[in-house]
């Protein structure tokens, strides 16, 4: 009989060490929501965007230089074009909606695990304005997901006053 008790105790002992192992262990979506180098990664460009949004308000600098400096390490910026339109495009905004009050970010949607849109309501005086930015990170082939990552590059944005198209669009994940 003592032997049996023996053997029940051991074996419970066993057991409470394995569950200890296991609750200490994180499961596979803690670990992938902790600091991995991607959310790492996401925070610079929510940072980025941020002032953006806060050089574009800036009479000081102006919506040109606000353009410029957001696009400074984009292929976009190759193209005065480009810079030149976006610019009268916040001027518009600003003429036509009112002064900006705030912004808000209302989405995000990763691609896959190299793209990214980011999207974000512009609050001005009069009107909101929905803002979309694309980055894309272009990597070596690798099986190892540890791998190091390239740098994410600016490759799009634009913004929407269809606020019924842009505030319900289903494709987006509603938590920042």
């Amino acid at each position: 009989m003592k032997r049996f008790q023996t053997s029940i105790i051991c074996s419970l002992i066993i057991v409470l060490v394995v569950l200890a192992c296991f609750r200490s262990r994180p499961n596979e979506s803690q670990a992938q929501t902790q600091n991995t180098p991607v959310a790492f990664d996401l925070e610079t460009l929510r940072e980025s965007i941020a002032n953006f949004f806060e050089n574009m308000s800036d009479n000081s600098k102006g919506p040109g230089r606000a353009v410029d400096d957001f696009l400074k390490n984009s292929s976009l910026a190759e193209t005065e074009k480009t810079r030149t339109k976006l610019a009268e495009d916040i001027r518009t905004i600003n003429n036509t909606f009112g002064n900006y009050v705030s912004y808000e970010p209302i989405g995000v949607k990763m691609v896959g695990t190299d793209l990214v849109v980011f999207r974000y309501l512009y609050k001005c005086q009069n009107y909101p304005v929905v803002w979309y930015f694309t980055y894309y990170r272009p990597r070596a082939k690798s099986t190892d997901a540890s791998a190091a990552s390239a740098s994410w590059t600016l490759i799009g944005f634009r913004f929407d006053t269809n606020l019924d198209a842009a505030l319900l669009d289903a494709t987006f994940d509603q938590r920042n």
